[in-house]
């Protein structure tokens, strides 16, 4: 039995999990999640700021201390969409190899979204017909089957970067409600899916999304995993976060993180559109994702 860890240094959160692994499977001893918008501003400046590389600078030190408290042997550090499209991400995976040791290795969407599936159908039973759904900060992945083949699809649609330019002041209007329609329903026509398919749901927006249908006052996963969802409840949950301030969310949702509260609106708007064009059945959701994908791809 070895000692494990993962991290992603994700668009919206920088996240950790610590397993240990031997022939039976892998068992999480510790997983953790901070929002760090990493991707802030990017679409506007083309670089990671220094305020947002601040807040992943906090949460990788943090980490390092878990790693060396529970003498893990390896550690896989990934990043996805804002390292793909920051003009200085070689400069901050060189900060972060000087600080703290870490080799990052930067995804393509492609890879981003058959490392999450490796994670996601390791642990869920009965998944024909499969479309998992992955909501970035930056990007969102869309993992199905075709003729036995993974297909991985990302396309420039996150909560970080939508927040930004729709949802940057809660309430927002019908105009903007109506922008934002048009620019998920642009991204998504450059899918080639043509039947409706069983969605799985992975990552903050989706759990932050399970959280509010239970009304979790504390934020649990276990609870979380592989609840389904109907499309109709989904519509409704989003009818009443677009109404809502971002202090009424977190004054409401007392699950989910309150530095969600800003991007939660874009990320539930995005997958009721989602679900209305793709899913015919409930969204099952699933706690596991990319991290666990990265320690059973790499061992």
């Amino acid at each position: 039995m070895v000692k494990l860890a993962s991290i992603d240094l994700g668009s919206n959160s920088t996240r950790l999990l610590i397993a240990e692994v031997n022939d039976q499977g892998l068992n999480v001893l510790t997983r953790m999640h901070i929002v760090t918008k990493m991707s802030e501003k990017i679409e506007q400046t083309g670089v990671i700021s220094t305020e947002a590389f601040k807040r992943v600078n906090s949460a990788l030190r943090n980490f390092k201390k878990l790693l060396t408290e529970n003498d893990v042997e390896d550690v896989f550090v990934v990043g996805t969409a804002a390292l793909r499209d920051a003009k200085n991400a070689e400069e901050i995976i060189e900060n972060i190899k000087r600080k703290y040791d870490f080799e990052v290795e930067v995804l393509s969407g492609h890879e981003e979204g058959i490392t999450t599936s490796i994670g996601v159908l390791h642990f869920i039973e009965n998944t024909e017909n499969f479309l998992i759904i992955d909501i970035g900060g930056r990007s969102t992945e869309f993992i199905y089957e075709f003729e036995n083949k993974i297909i991985s699809k990302s396309l420039n649609l996150g909560v970080v970067t939508l927040s930004e330019k729709y949802f940057s002041n809660l309430p927002i209007g019908q105009e903007l409600i109506d922008e934002a329609k048009l620019k998920i329903e642009t991204e998504l026509s450059q899918l080639d899916i043509k039947d409706k398919k069983n969605v799985i749901g992975v990552s903050g927006t989706a759990l932050s999304l399970a959280s509010i249908f239970l009304d979790q006052q504390n934020f649990n996963e276990e609870e979380l995993h592989e609840i389904k969802i109907d499309t109709d409840n989904v519509q409704e949950i989003n009818k009443r976060i677009l109404k809502m301030t971002e202090a009424e969310i977190i004054t409401k949702f007392r699950g989910i993180d309150p530095k969600r509260a800003s991007t939660i609106t874009s990320g539930i708007f995005l997958l009721e559109i989602i679900l209305s064009n793709y899913s015919n059945s409930p969204i099952i959701i699933s706690k596991n994702d990319i991290l666990e994908g990265l320690i059973l791809k790499k061992y």
